[in-house]
């Protein structure tokens, strides 16, 4: 059995025998905190700067440019005004018909005691507004008529899908109807796209 001795040792007025001391480690990672956050704020002060001088140099080039950048958009204005006559030649020329051969047809093909207030075009369609003079059960009956020879007319053969007339009701300042007749013209055929 080992002899068996008393410890008077004082444990807190012994020395710190340790070779690294823990206040050694708070003290490394607070500086090391502090040099991390240098170093931040100095890549940060250095990218700042950088952008500065970008935004200067852009400046500059702003500035030199400008009068060159306003040439062209004047000169870009200039060539739309000198484009539209362009555009609209072209937009007329590729029309599903031309203006004023409608009209000469819808001339020709108006019988005596019909007339037509107005003409509407809209792209796909067109709207005729007009007013049959005479009683109204006759009326109705021209007006219908007048649909039926539209939709057979040589000239406007195989253009429309469907002429009809939506709208028929009595005149409100004497006999006979007014009416509106709507011709639609054909849709465009889809063109089919090949397999990849």
């Amino acid at each position: 059995m080992p002899a068996w001795h008393p410890n008077f040792r004082d444990a807190g007025s012994l020395p710190d025998t340790k070779v690294v001391r823990t206040s050694f480690f708070i003290n490394g990672v607070a500086i090391l905190a502090v040099l991390a956050l240098a170093i931040y704020l100095a890549e940060s002060e250095f990218e700042l700067r950088g952008l500065r001088d970008q935004t200067a140099t852009w400046r500059e080039q702003i500035r030199n440019e400008k009068a060159g950048s306003d040439r062209a958009v004047a000169e870009f204005k200039k060539f739309q005004e000198e484009a539209r006559p362009l555009l609209e030649l072209k937009a007329f020329e590729s029309a599903k018909i031309v203006g004023s051969d409608l009209l000469l047809q819808l001339g020709e093909s108006l019988p005596p005691h019909i007339a037509l207030r107005g003409v509407d075009y809209h792209g796909d369609q067109i709207l005729l507004r007009g007013s049959v003079s005479g009683s109204p059960d006759e009326a109705i009956g021209d007006a219908s008529a007048y649909r039926e020879t539209l939709s057979q007319y040589p000239a406007f053969a195989g253009k429309f899908e469907a002429v009809t007339l939506p709208t028929i009701s009595r005149n409100p300042t004497g006999d006979g109807i007014t009416f509106e007749i709507l011709m639609k013209f054909k849709s465009e055929p889809k063109k089919k796209e090949g397999k990849k």
